[in-house]
């Protein structure tokens, strides 16, 4: 019996010791709840201190996206140190008003800043959330009257649209950009007749708009892009600089086309072009190498093309690094362009690799992981000609199909090409 009384004791001292510990984690877990939620009761207090039609905006467009990156595990710090910051950054808001200076803005009509989103395919959703908030403010500054800008900040208006725009396009979201560049292409638009048709600006926005007609397939983007490739050779010169961005766009507009040997002439000598500058730009540089070893794949000039891909992939990853955006899409495209010239085994394991860094970085949702999966699944259907993994490969380019025309559209250019490797994947299957 003494023997049983310690062993009861201390049995009774465990489990009390858990609950103790079990009621102290719930305590600091409301703790850490409701320190979270307290400097978004501040954020709004701290609204309450701006104009009544601006209060809205401040906070969801301006505040809100702030506080949540400070908050979330992309800030980079440990979760008190978080929460600490983000309720001195509250309090700051509160106290020193510190929407004053943005309403002084809204007011007087000043463009947001773009600069770092000039890529947004890689960035953190509360930066993307920021980006969202910046080109509605953009789209609304449109409305505005020209006289409530000066001559630089009507500038600025424009030059932003067409970095937001840029932006839109080459994260996807073609039609976004489209529809944000409209109302500055019509000749008659107050903004668009004070600075002029031909101002850079408004340049940058007419190769936007294009850019944006090209990649949904659109056949009147060759004209327009020819058009502004003349007017911008006739302000800054033939072989200038400045109008090999729209040229390169032009001659991937006339591969869209189907006419891939004029194409591949015409980026061939931009090319040429480029590397005898001093200082080309590497990034656009980039564009046209992958742009024209894209085409000689399409004409089957595999060899030729596996070698470009390869040194644009090395020369991307010595400078912008192994994980940009840049870098795996080069990979990724010559992965594509292997399966398409019927080479699955080389094919499959370079999209393997892609797919995982695209599920990574992007999820797997995404409209560039949804290009790679269709892709990869006919690289298994090539690498492994078996009925079971064929039909395999089918279901899965069925689904992405269906996902393709909810998303994107029955129209879009990528739904199309899943359409015609759904085909040839039945084509395979039938010869068995």
């Amino acid at each position: 019996m003494s023997h049983v009384l310690p062993v009861a004791g201390a049995a009774a001292t465990f489990i009390g010791l858990l609950i103790l510990a079990i009621f102290q984690d719930l305590i600091s877990e409301e703790a850490r709840v409701r320190l979270e939620r307290l400097p978004f009761a501040i954020l709004r207090l701290a609204a309450l201190q701006m104009p009544a039609e601006l209060r809205e905006e401040i906070y969801r467009n301006h505040w809100l996206p702030d506080l949540e990156f400070q908050l979330s595990e992309e800030a980079g710090a440990g979760p008190i140190t978080r929460v600490i910051a983000a309720n001195r950054w509250a309090l700051s808001m509160l106290v020193r008003r510190g929407g004053s200076r943005i309403a002084r803005e809204l007011y007087a009509g000043i463009p947001p800043n773009m600069r770092g989103f000039e890529d947004i395919r890689l960035i953190p959703r509360s930066r993307r959330k920021q980006f969202d908030a910046r080109a509605v403010r953009l789209n609304k500054l449109c409305q505005h009257p020209p006289a409530n800008f000066d001559e630089t900040a009507l500038a600025k208006l424009a030059s932003d649209l067409a970095i937001a725009c840029e932006a839109l396009v080459d994260a996807r979201a073609e039609r976004e950009a489209v529809a944000l560049a409209i109302p500055l292409l019509d000749r008659a638009h107050p903004i668009t007749m004070r600075l002029g048709f031909d101002h850079p600006a408004l340049l940058a926005v007419r190769r936007s708009y294009a850019h944006g007609l090209v990649q949904l397939g659109h056949a009147r983007a060759e004209a327009l892009l020819r058009e502004l490739h003349e007017e911008e050779a006739r302000l800054y010169g033939h072989q200038d600089p400045r109008t090999f961005p729209t040229l390169q766009l032009l001659w991937w507009a006339v591969m869209r086309a189907g006419r891939l040997e004029e194409a591949k002439a015409g980026l061939l000598a931009l090319e040429a072009l480029m590397v005898r500058l001093p200082n080309p730009k590497l990034a656009l540089l980039r564009h046209v190498q992958c742009k024209r070893n894209w085409i000689q794949g399409e004409l089957r000039e595999k060899h030729e093309a596996t070698q470009g891909y390869r040194q644009v992939a090395r020369d991307r990853s010595d400078e912008l690094g192994a994980s940009h955006a840049d870098t795996i899409d080069s990979i990724d495209s010559m992965g594509k362009m292997l399966v398409r010239n019927g080479d699955g085994i080389r094919g499959l394991k370079i999209l393997r690799a892609v797919y995982a860094e695209r599920r990574r970085l992007q999820g797997r949702r995404h409209t560039d992981a949804q290009e790679t999966a269709k892709h990869l699944a006919l690289a298994h259907a090539l690498a492994h000609p078996s009925v079971l993994v064929r039909r395999r490969a089918l279901r899965r380019l069925r689904r992405i199909l269906k996902v393709q025309i909810r998303v994107r559209g029955a129209d879009h250019p990528n739904t199309l090409d899943t359409e015609q490797l759904l085909a040839k994947l039945v084509t395979l299957l039938e010869k068995r």
